[in-house]
Formats: structure tokens, C-alpha cells, sequence
């Protein structure tokens, strides 16, 4: 690697130390910010959930205990005592009173008193017992019920204590009587233990502190300092919690020089404020330490990266160095490397040269641009121009854009035979029928006729008011080409038309529509015009002339040359007479091309013959134009080589026969065949059969369908788990007995014990 780089060497260097190393020091500062973003999100997420989770421990014992003062408000106890005049007589009520609220005052609900207070008799209970109420009443009791707006109502108190000094607030629950009307009668106090009330409150405060505040907005309850709980009750962001309307939020102040984070939540239940305050400082310094190592990781990288550009600089490099060799010649160099500068002023100066040497062959280019119009025509006739594409080639061969009908028109020449042309002139020919076209039909009715599959192809546009005028006007146009054709070149062509359209995209469907219709000739005569729509036939039900085939081939199979030719016509006289598709017609002629390849195999005889020019039989078959053609073909490349080859089999007359019998009983072994029904249906004599299989297999009829029928009987005693009295009326026997006792006398053994000897094979033993 070079050290000392030259003035383009240095700017490919910086190029990629920048595309390098900005992206990883962008992502370092990114994941550096990210990471804090996450760590901040994640305590303030649980500080949060802590704090949700003290709200609800704290007033799930607070609705508890609200329940339990609800049901002794209610109680007999309350109403009797509340009802009836407290003396000497009645102080039994006051004990089962006491009874009722010291029963609810466990320490697990942190009740530290339980007061009735009676303002029309003027007295009151509590723990203590019973007493006047001006000896018994704390001073602070009046503020307290007067305050009260609801029936039963949380409220506190705040402790009196010195300038800057603070203690824990009282907490009352208060419910008065009766319920729903002013002034009220009675008061049932309940005085609750801070200390047991609030002991769901974390102690520790490494997340966080939290700060308990009542429906005024006083500090009830806190496990922060005390210095920092005095900073704090003057802070503005304390101010906003309390006046915040929202059940929930997070707000942000600084104590001294040090950030904290507030997240509050209001209750619903008693106006009670919960707050979690977190020190943002102290979550900065705890990310500092990924900040340290994502530091260490980018400087990392970027000396890897500085490494990676230099050698990179130099590969980038070699090539600009390798063109500057190439573009000079070693006598303007000296034999080595002038300045970098220099270098590109010789390369600008083989450019220019090489944009003049451009010039001239676009000039060239442009004369020859008209030359690529067949290119066009075949994109489009294969659909592979998109509209944009179609509209800027439309225009730069000067044709019409947005013709008002267009059709393709498909030529094919329909039989050399009888004229002064072969087989290997047929593509010239095309290409001189695409002349007689081009120069037939005007220039503005067409674009540029090409030759494609066999066939000429053009594309005629029209500017008739209705579709009927346009094809008109292509059937006058077609016919004076068919004429111009005969006239100079001798020779029938048939023309196929598609259905008229209106949009160059639709071309490529229409060119397959034009190659349809052309196949309808084989039921037509030569020089025809072929609309697709008039063409194609409804969808119907069209049944194959299975027994006229099976005669063909039995007359083949039995070289009855004659018959076989006309069995032949008379078939492809139904097929062209009735009202089928092209595909069906097809499909017809490849079943009979099949079912008379099919004989060789059954005589195990093979046609050299058959492989006429290389070329597969079914492409030749589809290359046929006419009834005429496809009965030629048939009978001189398929039906006289098979006869041809049955006749020089005749030294061996009874091996068809046999082979057919065979065939017979293979195929139909589990019917009840005789030599009588084979015969009649090979249409010879008993005897004639019998002398056959004893010359040609020597054994009878019945020896060998026995025989094979002993075969299958093994494979299924093998193969499946058949009873034997299945497989033997399967097998045509009258009883399961006489299939047991021929076995055994062919094989020596039982079915059974067969099925037993291969299974003890087959296990090993």
C-alpha cells in the first residue's frame, strides 16, 4: 500500500473515510442517547409502577376500613344509643357500643380511635369511654365537622409544631347523621395511626422518593430528608402538581444544582396526591459508562475504517492509473506517470476524441433507424413495449397514434404442391409475401409487415365509423394480397384476422387471435379469409368417433392396407364436418397418432421408419394445413411403414395371434374366458387359435391362462392379505378346495403354507 497519495488519491481517502466514519459516529451518538433515553424511560417507568402500586396497597386498607365504619354507622348499636337517652339505666348501650367499634379497631387497619359524638344530648364515646362533650372535645373537632360537606368524608389535619418544624398529619375519617341532611345530629369520628397507615411506603429511596399529599395539598407522609422535604415544599414544580387538574402526569425542577423528575398520581377516591420524585442527574451518571464504552467502540471502528480507506483508495485508484496507461501513448509519458493532474487532461483529451468519433456514428445510427422497425414489431407483437414505450416508437416512424380500429392479419402460405417452390423456400417466400403486403396496402393503413412463427404478420389500422366497415375494408385488402401473391409468386396463401381493436397494447393478444384463426384451415379450402369470431365454434359437447378409430387400427394391426385408407378418410371427413375448436381437432388427431403408436408396442416390433427427418411426429402432425395434408401424412409416415413392417413379419403368422391372446388373458385373467370368446373376438376359429398358441408358446389355452393365474394368485398371496377363498373366486374357481389342490400340485405346497414360507423369509428366520 502507497503512503504518500497523490491530490485524487487524497480526495478518494477523505471520500471514503467520511462515508465511513460519519455513520459510525452518527450511530454512536445516537445509541449514546438512546441508551440514556431508555434508562431515564425505564426508572421513570418504575417509579411510576411503584408508585401505582402504593396507591393502590394505601387505599385498599382505606376503603376497608371505610367499609367496616360504614357498617357500624349503620349498626343497632349506633341507632340505639343515638336514639335514646344516655343515664344510668341505659349504659348497657354505651358497652355494647364500645364493644361494636373496639372489635373494628385491629392493628393490622392502623385505627387508633373511634369517637360518636351527639350534638343535640351533648355528649360523646370514644376508647375512653363516655363524657360530656365540652370535657371530652379536642379544640380542633369543631374546624374538622365543619369542613365536612359529604356524609362520610377522609380528612386531615395538620400537627402544630414551631417555625420550620414538622410532624406527622392526623387522619380522620368523619360520616355524620343522618346521611343527606344539614345540620347534622351525630358525628362518628375515626382517628387513624400515620405511622401503621402509611407502612406500604418504601423507607428506602434509591429509585426514587416518594411523597404522599392529602386533598389540600399538604405533605401527609414522605420517606425523603428533611432538609430536602423543606427545599421541596417551595419549589413552583410542587406547586403545579397540586394544581395539576390531571389524574396523572410527570413534571420536572431543580432542588439546588441537581434535576429531579416528578411523576404524580391523583386519587379518585379521597383527592389524595402520590408522588414520585427521582433524581435525573444521578440516571445521567449511570449511562455515562455506556457513553464511555460506545466511545471506545467508534474509535475502534474508525481505525479500522482509516485502514479499510486506504487500502480501498488504492483499488479505487488502479483503475484511473490502468486508463491513463491505456489512453496515452509511452512517448508523450516519457515511459512513466506524469502529475495526477495531468493524467485526466489526457484522458478529457481521448474523450473528446472518442465524442467526435460519437457524433459520426450516431449520424450513421440515425440513417439506419428506420432499419429497426421490424424490432419494433416484434416487441409489440410479443407484448414487450409498454404504452410510453409504444407511443414514442409510433412517432418516431411517423405512424398513427390513435386510429380508430385496428386488426392483425396473419398469412401463411397454404401448400407448396404443384409449384415451382420446395419446402426450404418457405421462409423466403414470407418474406417475399411481406414485400407484396407493404406495397399492397397503403402506408397510412398499416405498420411495418413482418415475418413471425411461420407466418407474415401486419397490423392494419382503420378510420371507419363502424366495426363492419373496417372488416370490410380488411377482407377487400386481404383478397387483392391473396390475388397479388398467385400472380407473381404462384403460389394459395390463407389469412387469418383478428378481432378489431383499439389500443397498440392489445396487439400481442390479437397476433395469437390471427395464428387461431389460421388453424381453422384444415376444414376450409386454400386461399380462404379467416375472421377469429366467425371461426371459433359455441362450446359443445362433441363425441370422439371411437369405433370408426378402433377399426382403423384393427385394420392396421392386420395390414389391411385398403380398409385401413378408408377407414382413414372417412374419419378426418367427420372430423372436418363437425363444429369443433382447433384445440379439439388436435386432440383428436394426437389420440389416433397415439392409439396407432401404440401397435408396435403391443407386437414388441420397432419402426425405423417412423423417425422421418429427426423431427417429433407430433410437431409434424401440427405443421399440417389441410385434410388433404394431414391424410398424406397419415398414410405414407405412419399407417404404410407400421403395414409395411406386418408384411415383412409374416414368417412368424401365428406370433400376432398368440401375442393377442396373451394380451387377452393378461388383461382379463379374472373372467371366466374360453378359447371360443378370444376367437370370436379376434375374428378367427377355435382351431385356428389353438394351433397358433401351440406353435408359438407351446402349451393350449388353458395351460397357459392356469398358469398365469397361478402367478397372480402367488403375487397376491405376497403382496396382500387376501383370504384364499377370495383369491380363488377371484380367480374363476368353483371352490376354495380346487384352487387349494391345483397350488399345491403346481408349487408343492399349500396357498397357506406359501404365505407362510415368504413371511418367515421376510422376518429372518
Amino acid at each position: 500500500m502507497k503512503l504518500k497519495l497523490s491530490r485524487y488519491q487524497t480526495k478518494l481517502f477523505m471520500l471514503c473515510l467520511l462515508l465511513g466514519a460519519v455513520p459510525v459516529v452518527v450511530l454512536g451518538i445516537f445509541s449514546y442517547m438512546k441508551s440514556s433515553s431508555l434508562i431515564e424511560s425505564k426508572v421513570l417507568k418504575g417509579n411510576d409502577q411503584l408508585l401505582l402500586q402504593t396507591q393502590t396497597q394505601l387505599e385498599n386498607t382505606l376503603k376497608i376500613i371505610d367499609f367496616s365504619i360504614f357498617q357500624l354507622g349503620n349498626s343497632q348499636a349506633v341507632t340505639d344509643v343515638l336514639q335514646t337517652p344516655i343515664n344510668a339505666k341505659n349504659y348497657p348501650l354505651v358497652d355494647k357500643l364500645l364493644e361494636s367499634m373496639q372489635r373494628i379497631q385491629i392493628y393490622e387497619l392502623g385505627i387508633r380511635d373511634i369517637e360518636l359524638i351527639n350534638m343535640d344530648q351533648q355528649w360523646i364515646i370514644n376508647n375512653k369511654g363516655y363524657a360530656k362533650l365540652e370535657e371530652a372535645l379536642d379544640p380542633d373537632s369543631p374546624v374538622l365537622l365543619a369542613e365536612l360537606d359529604k356524609p362520610i368524608k377522609w380528612m386531615t389535619q395538620a400537627p402544630k409544631t414551631g417555625p420550620g418544624q414538622t410532624g406527622p398529619t392526623s387522619v380522620y375519617l368523619i360520616k355524620r347523621f343522618p346521611n343527606y341532611s344539614l345540620p347534622s345530629s351525630a358525628y362518628l369520628v375515626t382517628q387513624m395511626s400515620t405511622q401503621q397507615l402509611f407502612k406500604t411506603i418504601p423507607r428506602s429511596s434509591e429509585l426514587g422518593s416518594l411523597i404522599v399529599l392529602d386533598d389540600k395539598g399538604d405533605i401527609m407522609e414522605t420517606n425523603m430528608e428533611a432538609d430536602r422535604e423543606l427545599a421541596m415544599r417551595s419549589l413552583p414544580v410542587f406547586e403545579e402538581v397540586r394544581q395539576s387538574p390531571g389524574l396523572s402526569g410527570y413534571r420536572t425542577g431543580t432542588i439546588g444544582q441537581e434535576e429531579f423528575g416528578f411523576t404524580f398520581r391523583k386519587s379518585t377516591y379521597n383527592g389524595w396526591t402520590y408522588v414520585s420524585m427521582v433524581s435525573l442527574d444521578s440516571i445521567t451518571r449511570e449511562s455515562k459508562s455506556i457513553g464511555w464504552a460506545t466511545l471506545w467502540a467508534c474509535a475502534v471502528m474508525i481505525a479500522a475504517i482509516i485502514m479499510l480507506s486506504l487500502q480501498g483508495t488504492n483499488n479505487l485508484y488502479r483503475p484511473v492509473r490502468s486508463l491513463y496507461q491505456k489512453a496515452t501513448d509511452p512517448e508523450e509519458t516519457g515511459g512513466g506517470l506524469q502529475d495526477t493532474q495531468d493524467e485526466f487532461t489526457v484522458i478529457e483529451r481521448r474523450i473528446d476524441k472518442m465524442s467526435q468519433n460519437y457524433l459520426h456514428v450516431t449520424g450513421h445510427v440515425k440513417r439506419l433507424r428506420m432499419e429497426l422497425r421490424p424490432f419494433m414489431m416484434f416487441k409489440l407483437a410479443q407484448g414487450e413495449l409498454s404504452s410510453h414505450e409504444i407511443q414514442e416508437q409510433l412517432a418516431l416512424f411517423g405512424y398513427n397514434a390513435r386510429p380508430s380500429w385496428l386488426a392483425v392479419v396473419t398469412i401463411r402460405i397454404d401448400s407448396l404442391k404443384g409449384t415451382r417452390f420446395g419446402e426450404p423456400d418457405r421462409d423466403l417466400l414470407l418474406y417475399a409475401i411481406s414485400n407484396i403486403v407493404e406495397e399492397t396496402i397503403p402506408a397510412d393503413r398499416r405498420l411495418y409487415p413482418i415475418v413471425m412463427e411461420q407466418a407474415q404478420m401486419t397490423v392494419i389500422a382503420g378510420n371507419e365509423d363502424s366495426q363492419d366497415e373496417f372488416k370490410q375494408f380488411l377482407s377487400n385488402a386481404i383478397r387483392q394480397v391473396q390475388a397479388n401473391v398467385l400472380t407473381y409468386l404462384g403460389i394459395p396463401v390463407s389469412a387469418g384476422i383478428s378481432r378489431p381493436y383499439k389500443e397498440y397494447e392489445q396487439t400481442y393478444k390479437a397476433y395469437a387471435e390471427g395464428l387461431d384463426a389460421l388453424k381453422y384451415r384444415i376444414a376450409k379450402q386454400s386461399e380462404t379469409i379467416l375472421f377469429i369470431e366467425n371461426e371459433e365454434p359455441e362450446t359443445q359437447m362433441v363425441f370422439f368417433p371411437e369405433h370408426l378409430e378402433k377399426q382403423l387400427v384393427e385394420a392396421v394391426k392386420f395390414a389391411d392396407e385398403k380398409r385401413a385408407h378408408a377407414l382413414l378418410k372417412e374419419f378426418l371427413q367427420i372430423l372436418s364436418n363437425r363444429e369443433l375448436t382447433h384445440n379439439q381437432m388436435q386432440n383428436w388427431l394426437m389420440k389416433l397418432l397415439l392409439d396407432l403408436l401404440y401397435i408396435p408396442e403391443q407386437a414388441a416390433a420397432t419402426f425405423a421408419s417412423l423417425d422421418t427427418n429427426a423431427v417429433p411426429l407430433y410437431e409434424q402432425l401440427q405443421r399440417l394445413n389441410t385434410v388433404q395434408e394431414i391424410e398424406q401424412w397419415f398414410h405414407l409416415h405412419i399407417i404404410a411403414p407400421m403395414i409395411e413392417t406386418e408384411e415383412s413379419g409374416k414368417e412368424a403368422p401365428y406370433q400376432k395371434i398368440s401375442n393377442e391372446v396373451i394380451r387377452i388373458i393378461q388383461t382379463e385373467y379374472d373372467r371366466d374366458l374360453t378359447l371360443e370368446e378370444c376367437a370370436s373376438r379376434l375374428n378367427y376359429h377355435s382351431s385356428y387359435l389353438r394351433r397358433a398358441l401351440k406353435k408359438s408358446l407351446n402349451v393350449n389355452f388353458t395351460e397357459y391362462l392356469l398358469s398365469y393365474r397361478m402367478e397372480i394368485a402367488k403375487k397376491w398371496l405376497i403382496e396382500t392379505e387376501m383370504k384364499i377363498a377370495d383369491i380363488s373366486q377371484k380367480l374363476q374357481y368353483n371352490n376354495p378346495q380346487n384352487f387349494i389342490r391345483y397350488f399345491k400340485k403346481t408349487t408343492g405346497m399349500t396357498p397357506g403354507q406359501y404365505r407362510g414360507m415368504w413371511l418367515n423369509e421376510q422376518n429372518g428366520e
